[in-house]
């Protein structure tokens, strides 16, 4: 028989019953030896290992320095929990009434020399309006936009759409700033930032920027392209001096009605909308095999209505008369309008033009002022401008004034 007693069972650790216990478990108050001994507890018992605030206490021990360190971990706690609520939401762009979900006694809570510390720091915070409105710089953007002839079509606020546009008016430039969503082919989606002033071929490239070789490919290209122009332009110079002589004569000899017509037709493009030049079909042309198509939001179809766009377009032009959900979608495909048009019935892609023939506008309301500011006719209605009003009025005088019979007067 050893000299020594062996320790009884309850004064070693719980789960091994070898060495002694060290630690306590904040929940149970099991009382462990090591980590894989306290892993084993929770695991075995199903127990979380955190404290319960809601716990019961005698007053002789809510009188100590252990509970005093709980009781302040448990309110720090849930501060830095509506702390990391708030900045959540500012991050998701939804807004928080201050009113009804801040703190209005910051010393209940022990913040006052934080709020003193912080001074006229937290005045320039930038936070929401209270009413919904518009945040700094939107209002401006809106202006711009509105001036350059773009509808723009605003999505609630937290709606993904609404959080991705970072479309802004450019001070420096004094130009749009605008978020343009590029969809290529495959369905691959990139959003950047691009001023109005640049082409769509130019913003297209820094979206999607050539390999070394290729953009030295084609610089070699545009150089010899640059070349050939300035040949082509030295020749007809030398042709054209030597028919100087004769211009005068011609010019005698041309009657004047022969100028008229490119009167007229400047007229009729003056009054043609200005988002012709984008869709002009002879403008619409390739750009490293790729052809640009502006998306058409808000149609009454299941199909995608794109307007086919130049290359060379830039964005003012492009958008000018357009509209748009929070921000241009441009579509980046491998076919040419012409492919789109002829298997319109099956693509999942509409252009602009089939679009407006087999979905017509809706017909105007009654005494709608039209451009001209002449009242539109309803259809199936008449032209009464020729009547004579002498042949009315005797009509009606007839009608009026014509005797009724005895039978009929009963």
């Amino acid at each position: 028989m050893s000299g020594t007693e062996d320790p009884l069972l309850s004064d070693l650790c719980s789960i091994c019953h070898i060495n002694a216990p060290r630690y306590r478990c904040p929940r149970c108050s099991t009382r462990t030896c090591s980590l894989p001994c306290s892993r084993r507890h929770k695991l075995w018992s199903q127990c979380s290992g955190v404290r319960d605030p809601a716990a019961y206490l005698r007053r002789n021990e809510l009188a100590t320095e252990a509970a005093f360190d709980r009781d302040f971990n448990f309110i720090t706690g849930i501060e830095r929990q509506i702390e990391r609520a708030e900045r959540d939401a500012d991050n998701r762009g939804v807004q928080v009434d201050p009113q009804r979900h801040s703190y209005t006694d910051v010393a209940a809570v022990g913040l006052e020399h934080e709020v003193e510390s912080e001074g006229d720091g937290a005045r320039k915070r930038k936070r929401p309006n209270n009413d919904g409105g518009m945040v700094r710089g939107e209002a401006g953007f809106m202006r711009a936009a509105e001036n350059a002839g773009v509808k723009v079509i605003r999505a609630p606020k937290g709606m993904t759409r609404s959080k991705q546009n970072g479309s802004r008016w450019h001070p420096k430039a004094k130009n749009l700033n605008w978020m343009v969503e590029w969809i290529m082919p495959d369905g691959q989606k990139r959003s950047r930032h691009c001023l109005e002033s640049s082409t769509v071929a130019e913003a297209f490239d820094r979206v999607y920027p050539l390999p070394k070789q290729e953009k030295e490919q084609k610089k070699t290209e545009e150089q010899q392209k640059q070349s050939l122009e300035e040949d082509k332009g030295k020749d007809s110079e030398a042709v054209v001096e030597p028919l100087e002589g004769t211009g005068p004569s011609e010019e005698t000899q041309t009657p004047h009605d022969a100028t008229t017509p490119p009167v007229e037709n400047e007229s009729q493009s003056a009054d043609a909308p200005n988002q012709q030049s984008s869709t002009n079909p002879a403008d619409i042309t390739s750009h490293r095999n790729s052809f640009f198509y502006l998306h058409r939001p808000r149609t009454a179809t299941k199909q995608i209505v794109l307007i086919p766009l130049s290359p060379k377009t830039d964005l003012t032009s492009a958008l000018r008369g357009r509209t748009v959900l929070e921000f241009p979608t441009i579509y980046v495909l491998h076919e040419s309008p012409e492919t789109l048009n002829a298997d319109s019935t099956e693509s999942r892609f509409l252009l602009e033009e089939e679009y407006t023939r087999t979905h017509p506008d809706p017909e105007p309301e009654i005494g709608e002022v039209t451009a001209e500011g002449d009242t539109q006719p309803l259809p199936g209605s008449k032209d009464l401008t020729n009547i004579d009003e002498k042949k009315v009025l005797e009509v009606l005088k007839q009608d009026l004034f014509e005797p009724v019979p005895a039978g009929e007067t009963e």
